[in-house]
């Protein structure tokens, strides 16, 4: 027989339960919520147009911000990324990459003096759009990557993305810079949540997909330049081959940016997941107590 009075307590507890715990995961995001060092604010208006230049390119629009101008960091410039209002994740606009054949090229805001601490966190949202390559080879990698490029010798922290043609979640090896499987694929055409944390005290990487973790790896360069990496200075949105067959070079590809933001402190992933799972485990407590 069910116990009425004790599923009314039951659900009033929970929805306490349910208040306090969001109220204390949005209190304590905020409470370390990191300084920023680039904000894309969701490229909308007023910071981004979609007219710059008569196109909407992305590179010499400055945000009126402190972050600086965006620029083509690096590449030869045969591929584009212009601000456009047809496919967005948020808000109205989204930035727009296509990679040309035989062109890599990377868009990012320099700055200098980071961290103040041990983390930089870099965030952003993409949808990737499929690119039709020989079976097996990767195509075009769409995603971010951080450099420290303070020194003669440009020196690669970290990258995460999409290849285009597999829709393998891919990083680069430290040492070697070659792309390798993260063992998570993407749906082509659907939105999703990045995460690179920059730790400098241990010199690592972690790579989170939708706020979940696909592992911690050493800096990509940090080997490889004398006296190893010590600083952050750039974070490009990015636009390469994969692969270094003449097949795969020759790939083109699209894919779209929102939400890109740097802050000089830890990533956060996003609670939601965390405490959806406490609330439904609370309540299926509930639902057992009730019939028993």
């Amino acid at each position: 027989m069910i116990d009425r009075s004790f599923v009314a307590r039951a659900m009033r507890g929970l929805a306490t339960f349910a208040a306090v715990a969001a109220v204390a995961i949005a209190g304590s995001t905020a409470a370390v919520a990191a300084p920023v060092i680039v904000d894309s604010h969701g490229f909308e208006v007023p910071w981004f147009t979609t007219t710059f230049n008569g196109t909407g390119q992305l590179e010499g629009q400055t945000p009126a911000t402190f972050n600086g101008t965006w620029l083509r960091t690096k590449g030869p410039g045969a591929s584009t990324a212009t601000v456009q209002t047809t496919v967005v994740n948020a808000g109205v606009q989204a930035v727009e990459v296509n990679r040309a054949a035989g062109s890599d090229d990377r868009w990012g805001v320099p700055v200098s003096g980071y961290p103040s601490g041990d983390n930089v966190c870099i965030e952003w949202d993409m949808r990737v759009e499929q690119t039709i390559g020989a079976a097996g080879t990767f195509g075009p990698f769409f995603g971010v990557e951080a450099y420290d490029d303070d020194a003669a010798t440009i020196g690669l922290l970290a990258s995460l993305g999409v290849d285009a043609s597999t829709g393998d979640v891919l990083y680069q090896a430290p040492d070697t810079g070659f792309f390798t499987e993260t063992g998570t694929v993407v749906n082509f055409g659907q939105w999703n949540n990045f995460m690179i944390d920059l730790d400098f005290a241990t010199k690592t990487a972690s790579y989170y997909f939708n706020s979940t973790l696909l592992g911690a790896f050493g800096f990509v360069d940090e080997n490889n330049i004398p006296g190893g990496l010590n600083e952050f200075t750039d974070a490009n949105i990015s636009a390469l081959a994969a692969a270094g067959d003449p097949a795969s070079l020759a790939l083109t590809g699209k894919a779209f940016y929102d939400n890109f933001l740097v802050s000089d402190g830890v990533c956060i992933p996003e609670p939601t997941a965390a405490l959806s799972a406490a609330v439904a485990l609370a309540a299926l407590f509930v639902r057992r107590r009730a019939v028993c």
